[in-house]
């Protein structure tokens, strides 16, 4: 059986979302022109997407790999 991933937002600028067994967060890093959405899972940065819905989908492809 698969669970549906659930979305929170934290802040404007943090986001987490839970699946069967994986915590990811999606959190803004502000850096001038290189700023961009930083991917955490059990609190390390896996990757980094300058986009909001890139880094969701980014997340969404971690939590399918798990």
């Amino acid at each position: 059986m698969t669970t549906k991933p659930v979305w929170k937002q934290i802040s404007p600028s943090h986001f987490t979302v839970e699946g069967a067994r994986r915590r990811i967060e999606l959190r803004y890093e502000p850096a001038g022109f290189q700023s961009g959405w930083g991917i955490y899972a059990d609190g390390a940065r896996l990757h980094r997407q300058p986009g909001l819905m890139e880094a969701r989908g980014a997340a969404m492809t971690l939590l399918a790999a798990a």
